[in-house]
């Protein structure tokens, strides 16, 4: 395994990993900001319906208008004569009226039992509180058309709450904000305001949110833990794979060398002088010679499947009917008079973009199972190709014995032997090593019986692999 290979792994886990919680950490904000709305828009709006039904003929709350009209109204044109004379003590005297009506307010406030006769019937959570603040007095000015603030006070300033044990005010809490104005004895206008709200609502907001931040982060830690235990898998079956290669190497060079070897000295027994001595040692090297070849070609056969599996496609462009021809001549040279093999070329100067030693032992496996599994004293197998609109196919035709119906599903399969392959020798890997290098292609593959009785394949190659360009 590439360290470029192994160093892409960390940094794609960590930048999944920062993304998904960045994701996660967003969606519970956002349950946050949408429990926070529910709470606005459902129990506050109850308590202003409530509220405002409960003050209709009133203007601060039930007896709080005759309060302010014999606490304050009274004072108002003299404080403005000071003020706009710009007295000394106007300033002071402002500070007392003020602080005497707001005491009286709050004696006579009757919000209290109001609230909670409101939360009662609207069935609303016990747990909320309540703050009723008077927040600003303004007198109208004549002399230039403007109103003049006499008194202000924000709503986290306690110096202007009536009633209510609220701490907390903002304009998430706000329930209303109301301004009444009148004319008499001079134009003036006041504004208060009504906040409702748990005294931690933050908090108990987030408590209700406990099980989905449990949830997300029992999702990170499954996905952390996940991820993790799949690198160190993929990190272990990279090293599994790199032993076997060196290990499936080691074995084809250890099996190689001693077989050459036996192949060699069957030969030189077979070249020795036939005299009478000598003919048995010649039939015994024959012996020996056809069965370590059959022995190479197994071995063979069955490293083929397993490195295959190890092995990357290079991908060539070729003239199709050139390659053809020339493996089938090779096989030809190699079966000579065991098969006839016959091929109708495609034409057209058209190249195929493939993996050579793949396609050369597609083919090479086709004709020796045409050998195999064909009884006829004429062995013959026949390759044309098709066109279709979408694709190409090579059709590849024998006449041997056929395959059994029973056998079709399971004919790819490594190791498995048909009913056909009885008394035959083979592993049962040689359409399984054919199925595994068109699956690397990216090709299909279809079989039949022909109506003669032998085995006809369908190899489909889609178009884009083709290209129809004259070749030089």
């Amino acid at each position: 395994m590439k360290s470029a290979d192994r160093n892409i792994y960390p940094w794609a886990f960590g930048t999944s990993f920062l993304i998904l919680t960045v994701l996660i950490g967003f969606l519970i904000v956002k349950t946050y900001q949408l429990e926070d709305k529910n709470y606005q828009i459902g129990q506050l709006n109850l308590v202003q319906n409530a509220y405002g039904a409960a003050i209709m003929d009133d203007k601060i709350f039930p007896g709080g208008d005759a309060v302010f009209q014999r606490e304050l109204v009274p004072y108002l044109s003299i404080w403005f004569k000071k003020v706009m004379d710009k007295s000394s003590d106007a300033e002071r005297y402002g500070e007392v009226r003020m602080d005497l009506f707001l005491q009286s307010m709050r004696r006579r406030q009757s919000l209290d039992s109001l609230f909670r006769r409101i939360v009662q019937q609207q069935q609303l959570d016990p747990a909320l509180i309540y703050l009723f603040h008077f927040d600003k007095l303004e007198l109208y000015n004549a002399a230039d058309s403007s109103w003049r603030v006499f008194y202000g006070s924000s709503g986290d300033n306690r110096a202007g709450a009536i009633s209510g044990s609220l701490r907390k005010t903002s304009l998430n809490n706000r329930v209303f904000q109301l301004a009444v104005s009148d004319k008499a004895p001079i134009p003036y206008r006041f504004t208060y305001s009504l906040y409702v709200d748990y005294e931690n609502r933050n908090w108990r907001i987030i408590r209700q949110m406990v099980p989905v931040f449990l949830l997300s982060l029992a999702c990170i830690a499954v996905i952390v833990l996940l991820s993790y235990r799949t690198y160190k898998n993929w990190v272990n079956q990279r090293k599994l794979a790199d032993l076997k290669t060196s290990f499936l190497n080691h074995i084809r060079h250890e099996f190689n060398t001693p077989l050459t070897t036996i192949l060699v000295s069957a030969h030189s027994l077979i070249d020795r002088d036939t005299s009478l001595d000598n003919k048995e040692v010649v039939q015994l090297g024959r012996i020996v010679e056809r069965q370590a070849k059959r022995l190479r070609d197994y071995f063979e056969q069955v490293m083929g499947s397993v490195a295959l599996q190890e092995q990357q496609a290079t991908i060539v462009q070729v003239p199709v009917d050139l390659l053809t021809t020339e493996i089938l001549d090779e096989l030809r040279l190699r079966y000579q008079g065991e098969i006839e093999i016959e091929y109708v070329p495609l034409g057209h100067g058209i190249s195929l973009q493939l993996d050579e030693s793949y396609y050369f032992s597609i083919l090479d496996n086709m004709v020796s199972n045409a050998i195999k599994f064909n009884d006829q004293i004429h062995r013959a197998i026949r390759l044309t190709w098709e066109k279709g609109a979408d694709e190409y196919c090579l059709k590849i035709e024998d006449n041997g014995s056929g395959i059994a119906p029973s056998d079709r599903d399971a004919l790819f399969t490594a190791f498995y032997r048909g009913t056909s392959s009885v008394g035959k020798p083979g592993l049962g890997l040689g359409l399984y090593y054919v199925k595994s290098c068109l699956d690397r292609l990216g090709w299909t593959i279809r079989i039949e019986n022909s109506a003669s009785g032998g085995t006809i394949f369908y190899i489909y190659i889609d178009n884009e692999s083709f290209n129809s360009k004259k070749q030089d």
